[in-house]
């Protein structure tokens, strides 16, 4: 979702904002003047300014949907019931809304009359329920909209038969996150709201539904397929998740299964069978898992992120299927979200790190215990190294650097990065190196978790609980000299490096080098045995250091020695790629042009575009037409803006 906008007098900005947005972190041991982020009275909402519903009026705490799934039409059509709790006195319900054709609405048994707001590009419109009688705070009520989706709904993806790996049926997936749950259902779009959902969906009768909740029931009626599903934990709108396609079930433990077409199904479930290893890890960690499946779904190659932690079916991109659980890390990530995001998470977009570097942590730590303690820092190296690149591509000073950002009147799709994962993981690295002892930390992260679970929040209430845990005397830190707004609010690389080193790094560095004396022609002795026994992110590490110009005799030895242009891991294809547009070797486009018109993901997408149109921009155009209906809207979206195409 990489797409960032620049504005000017950005530290001018800064400046004013420290001026004006100050408060207390204390405890009994020390206090800490520290500015954290205030709402803004420009605002759309108290709040969230990626929200246009009345948020401190009125509150959503459970969904009833009643769908019916049409791919001749590319609608859902039906409705939605949103039982609310009234916090104050009002008249009125504000929902948001994109590419919604709402017919009918009523509060209680009562029909309601309603009236849209004007549309915005990043938000949709604000619908405006207003009730027939007052609504009194401390009440609650149901709000019943029937309606249907548009076929540009940002939040939904319908696949022909041709993009499918079967080739005989349809596909749907969505993609909610961050706010296109709106052009899903009309709804309280903010993840500082939560709330429970069951829903009945009505497809084809070939087809299969699963949606981000437990299924209940499955029942053919006719032509069609009644699934119902009830999801008993709150979660955040961006988290309802549908997908209907040809799916095949593959068991993988008593909690996991694997979905995907029937010619993925056995693939995927074989790269990814150690994800109940994962969940188990996890919760030695922070505790129990809450969700009781944790079900993976393999998409179509149009699906635009590496995945997407839906609770209990978590969607992720076939550019993961390698033969080798080589790429199983994103699985992890995934599941870590089960915890750090779904279970605890921001109450605004501008707080994401709370979601994402929280993740990362949490990914590492897991990974850490079931592969060896070397992984946590060679892992943390290369996010380091992305954060870089990041850096060099937008700025240092650029307002998306920022790892707690001001969003008012930005699209988060556009300013989300590499930053809230890799600058808000050293964030916390931060934190857990002042507190100067890795048990003790693991063991606020478990309290943390478990005070917060269920509960969107504030950076305000993370730092608060950290000062207090370690206020104690068994286990006492000084927070005093960590400079938070240096870490939250200014833009830039993160001012502490982190320690982290690793002789796995160090071997990618030393072949780099060699291959740096090849290029230059003061050859050293390189074989096809350098990589053997590597990892694919020991490989992915050496690659992104071959940062040096390379003759294309150079890289025609290389991939004589590697085989890179043939490779089936997706992470190695990509760097291996991005080196060869920048070096002009011209026997790599066949490969490049299956990549792009097989894989939407915007990880390999938007880079492969923007470094082939540094080198030739109206064929990176040409390309980029060929296979944008194979894209996801998102992808469609930032890849045109990338090139300039919109």
């Amino acid at each position: 979702k990489l797409q960032f906008l620049y504005f000017i007098g950005y530290s001018h900005i800064l400046m004013l904002r420290s001026l004006t947005r100050i408060s207390q972190v204390s405890s009994s041991r020390f206090n800490i003047t520290q500015r954290f982020l205030m709402t803004p009275t420009w605002r759309q909402t108290a709040g969230d300014p990626s929200t246009y519903a009345n948020i401190s009026e009125v509150v959503v705490k459970h969904m009833s949907f009643d769908w019916r799934v049409d791919f001749d039409l590319k609608e859902i059509q039906g409705s939605a019931e949103l039982s609310v709790e009234v916090l104050k006195d009002t008249d009125k319900v504000v929902l948001d809304s994109r590419d919604l054709k709402i017919h009918q609405v009523t509060v209680g048994s009562t029909a309601a009359s309603h009236t849209a707001g004007e549309a915005t590009e990043a938000f949709g419109s604000a619908v405006t329920v207003h009730a027939p009688v007052p609504l009194k705070a401390g009440t609650t009520t149901s709000i019943r909209i029937t309606y249907q989706t548009e076929p540009q709904s940002t939040a939904l993806a319908w696949l022909p038969a041709e993009q499918t790996d079967s080739g005989k049926h349809p596909y749907l997936f969505s993609q909610c996150q961050a706010i296109h749950a709106r052009s899903l259902f009309p709804c309280q779009d903010t993840p500082g709201v939560r709330a429970t959902y069951d829903a009945k969906v009505t497809v084809p009768k070939e087809l299969r539904a699963l949606m981000s909740a437990l299924l209940d029931t499955t029942e053919v009626v006719g032509d069609s397929c009644v699934t119902t599903f009830k999801q008993p934990v709150a979660i955040s709108s961006y988290l309802v998740a549908l997908v209907v396609g040809n799916l095949e079930k593959r068991d993988i433990s008593d909690r996991v299964a694997i979905w995907s077409e029937p010619q993925v199904v056995e693939a995927a479930a074989f790269d990814f069978s150690d994800t109940d290893k994962f969940v188990s890890a996890g919760e030695a960690l922070v505790g129990p898992y809450e969700w009781t499946r944790y079900d993976v779904v393999c998409l179509p190659g149009s699906f635009p992120y590496g995945g997407m932690e839906n609770p209990c079916l978590t969607f992720v991109t076939p550019s993961l299927l390698t033969g080798d659980k080589a790429l199983c890390d994103v699985i992890c990530h995934e599941v870590a979200h089960s915890w750090t995001g779904n279970l605890v998470g921001p109450k605004t977009w501008e707080d994401f790190y709370l979601n994402e570097g929280f993740t990362m942590f949490l990914q590492r730590k897991i990974m850490s215990r079931l592969y060896g303690e070397e992984y946590f820092d060679f892992d943390a190296i290369q996010g380091w190294d992305d954060l870089k690149n990041y850096m060099e591509l937008v700025g240092k000073d650029h307002a998306y650097t920022v790892l707690r950002p001001n969003l008012e009147g930005v699209d988060p799709d556009d300013a989300f990065s590499v930053v809230p994962y890799e600058k808000g993981f050293n964030f916390i690295c931060h934190l857990e190196s002042v507190v100067g002892n890795k048990k003790w930390f693991e063991q606020w992260l478990h309290e943390y978790i478990q005070t917060f679970k269920h509960q969107a929040i504030t950076t305000n209430d993370m730092v608060n609980h950290l000062v207090q845990f370690f206020s104690h005397e068994d286990h006492k830190a000084d927070f005093s000299k960590v400079d938070f707004v240096a870490w939250l609010d200014t833009p830039g690389m993160p001012h502490a490096i982190p320690g982290f080193s690793s002789k796995l790094l160090d071997d990618a560095v030393d072949l780099a080098q060699r291959w740096k004396s090849v290029a230059e022609g003061t050859a050293k002795e390189v074989s096809e045995n350098d990589i053997k026994g590597w990892s694919s992110s020991q490989i992915c590490c050496f690659l992104t250091r071959v940062d040096f110009p390379m003759p294309v005799d150079s890289l025609t030895l290389m991939d004589t020695h590697y085989k890179f242009n043939s490779s089936k891991n997706c992470e190695v294809l990509f760097l291996w790629l991005k080196l060869c547009i920048r070096n002009n070797w011209t026997s790599h486009e066949p490969v490049l042009r299956s990549m792009l018109a097989r894989i939407g993901r915007m990880k390999y997408t938007r880079p492969l575009y923007r470094e082939l149109g540094k080198v030739d921009h109206e064929k990176a155009i040409a390309i980029f037409k060929e296979n944008k209906q194979n894209y996801h809207s998102i992808c469609q979206k930032m890849v045109g803006k990338d090139l300039g195409v919109e």
